[in-house]
């Protein structure tokens, strides 16, 4: 497993447990990544990645939400909400190429969630990267 899918993994694991607990608890969140395997440079950046995601959650909500009305967040499966709310985050913050983003997204709802899953996260994640990309577009010409 890539260093950066671990780190991922991780990420989202952490995400999990704060939403599961609607909370952002730090301890918490290092338990996750507490492995002998797990190298800290890696746990590190896990956390920072889910807390970067989880402090975004309700804009990354909403823009779910637009995307799939009939499926808002809170009517998803809680690991689908914290895969997607971690790649829309890594779509729109960081400089991550959006298909290696869609991709991992991709592999982690098929390694942790339903049979249906994987569909859905690339759907919604190619939504939200057409959404980027125009926002992207319209900013360069004004």
């Amino acid at each position: 497993m890539s260093t950066m899918r671990k780190t991922r993994e991780l990420a989202m694991q952490a995400l999990f447990l704060w939403d599961a607990n609607a909370n952002l608890d730090l301890v918490l969140g290092a338990q996750v990544t507490k492995d002998e395997k797990t190298e800290e440079s890696v746990a590190t950046r896990a956390l920072q990645m889910a807390e970067g995601a989880w402090n975004q959650r309700e804009t990354i909500d909403a823009l779910i939400e637009r995307i799939a009305p009939q499926w808002p967040p809170r009517r998803q499966p809680a690991v689908d909400r914290c895969i997607l709310r971690l790649a829309v985050w890594e779509l729109t913050t960081q400089s991550t190429p959006p298909k290696v983003v869609i991709d991992e997204a991709i592999e982690l709802a098929k390694e942790f969630s339903t049979e249906q899953s994987p569909a859905f996260v690339n759907g919604v994640l190619d939504a939200a990267l057409r959404e980027k990309t125009l926002a992207d577009h319209l900013q360069k010409e004004s």
